[in-house]
């Protein structure tokens, strides 16, 4: 009797924890933006505004970078000008900056099927390895935040190029966001202490 009634607590406290289970989606979903949150205080530059995002280095997270809202044409090349022109003043008094060369021009932005390819011209030459895996992370972690695209080839003047990743490897092919593991700050909210058990 005894053994029936642990088969039958034991059942049920099954049941009970699948039915508080959370089941994931079949499909992507999209957060909106006002429930995203954002990891430390928004910039209040004027140009800090709209709905699109370019990313900025952060000095106070070991050089992670920040995306930051930006106003203006949805299109990549509206986007990419604006994130070469680096951070504004708000954003610079608050530790963001950029390691894009300065001098880094656009000469075009071209979309096909998922894919960005962004032209520039020949800047690059004088940044640290480090500075330019940031550099071309910045590039990339921007444009995924377009809607539909996938992966972006960087140019200069109009020939394709060897880049970093963020292991430091050197690849000619498309880059990603994947990429670059561990360059963004996360918008989690850091999870909360964990007592100790002499509290």
């Amino acid at each position: 009797m005894m053994t029936n009634r642990r088969i039958l607590s034991a059942l049920l406290a099954g049941l009970l924890t699948a039915s508080c289970a959370i089941s994931e989606d079949a499909t992507p979903v999209e957060i909106p933006l006002d429930q995203r949150g954002q990891f430390g205080a928004e910039p209040t530059g004027d140009a800090a505004a709209g709905n699109n995002r370019v990313f900025l280095v952060n000095s106070a997270s070991n050089g992670r970078l920040r995306s930051v809202l930006r106003a203006g044409s949805s299109g990549a090349e509206g986007i990419f000008t604006s994130l070469f022109a680096g951070p504004n003043e708000a954003e610079a008094d608050s530790g963001l900056s950029t390691f894009l060369p300065e001098g880094l021009e656009l000469n075009s932005a071209r979309v096909r099927v998922r894919s960005l390819t962004l032209d520039v011209n020949d800047v690059f030459d004088k940044l640290t390895a480090v500075a330019l895996r940031t550099a071309v992370a910045q590039i990339v972690a921007t444009a995924s935040e377009i809607d539909g695209i996938a992966q972006v080839r960087i140019q200069i003047d109009g020939e394709n190029q060897v880049w970093p990743v963020g292991d430091g490897e050197n690849t000619d092919r498309p880059l990603t966001v994947y990429d670059y593991p561990g360059f963004i700050e996360s918008s989690q909210p850091a999870y909360p202490a964990i007592p100790s058990a002499n509290n």
